[in-house]
C-alpha cells in the first residue's frame, strides 16, 4: 500500500450581431462592393459546477518529470517518479506502485520543514488538496542546500500554476465591473463585481458571478448570481461588522474567504482586490458610517476602477481554452437558496498563519492507495 494522504501535521506555514462596413473596390466595377464581417458577440455563460475528485484522469502528457522523495511512513522518505501534468500530478515507487492526483482550484502549495530527525535535512513541501487534510509531503534532496532549495521552488511553482491553469480554465472571458447593470435596480449599490469560482463541498466547485454591493443599513452584502445578467440571485452573504473575510495561506494562491464561504478567482492580484474592498466596507461599519449617497457611490467606484484598469494592465494572457475539471450535468444544491446567510467561521480555521517554512512534528504514515483496472492506484475517496 502507498502512502498516498496524510493529516496535515503542520505546526506553522510556511442580440444581433454587429456590423462594421469595410468598402473594397475590385477591377472595373463601378460600384464598391460592400463586405460586410460579423464581430464576433459576447456569449453570456450559464452557470457551470464541476468536479473537485482528485481521482480525475491526468490529461495530456507530463510538463515535467523528475526524481522527488515521497513521506512514505514515519520519519521516513522514499524515492519516487514524480510527473506534473496540466490538472495534477502522479507519481510512482521503485517497486512499480503508482498514483496519480487532480488538483482542484482549492488545492494548495506549501513549503514546510520538520523538527528533527533525518527529514529535517530535507527541502520539503506539501500539497493540501482540500484544507485542512488530506495532504501529500514531497522533498528534494541535494548536498548543496542552495541546490536543493532551488529545485524545491521550480517544482512548487510549477505546481502553483498548474492550480493557477486550472482557474483559469473555468473561469470565463469578462472583466471585473464596478457599475451597476442597466434595468436592473438589485445592482444599484454595486461596488465590485465579477466571476469566481465557488466551494460548494468537498466534490464540487460552480462558476459563480458575485457582486459586492455598499452598505445598507448595518451590514453591507456580496451577492451571487448564475451569471453577469443578473437576472435572479442565487445566494446572498450578510457581511458584518465582525464578518471574517480572509485570505488563504499557499503559493501563489488565489482563495479567499468571507464567512465560511471559499472562493478562487484568476489571480493573487484580483484576491487582493476583492479582500482590500471587504475590508473597507467592514471599516465602514465598524465606524458606523451612514448609507452612502449616490454622489459618495460614484467615488468609491472611480476609486475601484482605477485598480481594476491598473489589475486588467498586468494580467498575462489566458492560455486554456477548455475547462481541466470534469463538468458536472446538476448544480449544487448550497447555491440555490435565496436567504441571507450568516455563515460562521472561526478565524484561524482553514487559514493557517505563515511566512516561510512549515515546522512538522513526526505523526504516523496516512492513509493508503488501492488499485484499480490498470494497476494504478488512486487515491482514496476523500
Amino acid at each position: 500500500m502507498l502512502g498516498l494522504l496524510r493529516g496535515c501535521v503542520c505546526d506553522t506555514d510556511d442580440g444581433q450581431p454587429q456590423f462594421h462596413k469595410p468598402i473594397v473596390q475590385l477591377g472595373d466595377y463601378e460600384d464598391a462592393l460592400e463586405i460586410r464581417v460579423p464581430r464576433p458577440k459576447h456569449l453570456v455563460p450559464r452557470m457551470q459546477t464541476y468536479s473537485s475528485s482528485p481521482d480525475q484522469p491526468l490529461l495530456g502528457v507530463p510538463i515535467r518529470e523528475g526524481t522527488l522523495w515521497h513521506l512514505s511512513a514515519q520519519d521516513r522518505f522514499e524515492s519516487v517518479m514524480f510527473s506534473l501534468y496540466v490538472n495534477g500530478f502522479a507519481f510512482s515507487t521503485l517497486d512499480g506502485r503508482e498514483a496519480s492526483v487532480s488538483l482542484s482550484p482549492f488545492s494548495l502549495i506549501r513549503n514546510c520543514r520538520f523538527q528533527s530527525g533525518e527529514c529535517s535535512r530535507l527541502k520539503s513541501f506539501k500539497v493540501s488538496l482540500q484544507e485542512p487534510d488530506p495532504c501529500c509531503y514531497f522533498a528534494v534532496r541535494s548536498t548543496e542546500e542552495r541546490e536543493a532549495e532551488e529545485e524545491r521552488s521550480e517544482w512548487v511553482l510549477g505546481l502553483s500554476h498548474t492550480i493557477l491553469l486550472i482557474i483559469d480554465s473555468l473561469l470565463p472571458v469578462a472583466e471585473l465591473s464596478c457599475d451597476p447593470v442597466p434595468g436592473c435596480p438589485q445592482t444599484q449599490r454595486r461596488l465590485l463585481a465579477g466571476y469566481l469560482i465557488h466551494r460548494d463541498d468537498a466534490e464540487a466547485v460552480s462558476v459563480v458571478y458575485c457582486e459586492l454591493q455598499a452598505p445598507l443599513g448595518p451590514r453591507a452584502s456580496l451577492v451571487m448570481y448564475e451569471n453577469e445578467l443578473c437576472k435572479g440571485t442565487m445566494m446572498e452573504i450578510a457581511i458584518f461588522e465582525t464578518s471574517v473575510c480572509c485570505d488563504v495561506v499557499g503559493i501563489n494562491c488565489s482563495c479567499f474567504v468571507v464567512e465560511g464561504h471559499h472562493f478562487a478567482c484568476q489571480s493573487s492580484s484580483e484576491r487582493k482586490l476583492w479582500l482590500r474592498a471587504l475590508s473597507n466596507l467592514k471599516v465602514k461599519l465598524q465606524n458606523k458610517a451612514p448609507e452612502p449617497s449616490a454622489e459618495e457611490l460614484l467615488h468609491f467606484r472611480s476609486a475601484i476602477r482605477e485598480n481594476i484598469v491598473t489589475l486588467e494592465a498586468t494580467q498575462e494572457p489566458r492560455i486554456a481554452r477548455t475547462p481541466l475539471l470534469k463538468s458536472l450535468e446538476k448544480p449544487s444544491r448550497s447555491l440555490h437558496s435565496r436567504d441571507k446567510l450568516q455563515a460562521g467561521c472561526n478565524g484561524d480555521e482553514d487559514i493557517p498563519e505563515a511566512t516561510g517554512d512549515d515546522e512538522l512534528s513526526q505523526t504516523k504514515a496516512g492513509y493508503g492507495n488501492a488499485p484499480n483496472s490498470n494497476g494504478r492506484s488512486h487515491p482514496v475517496s476523500l
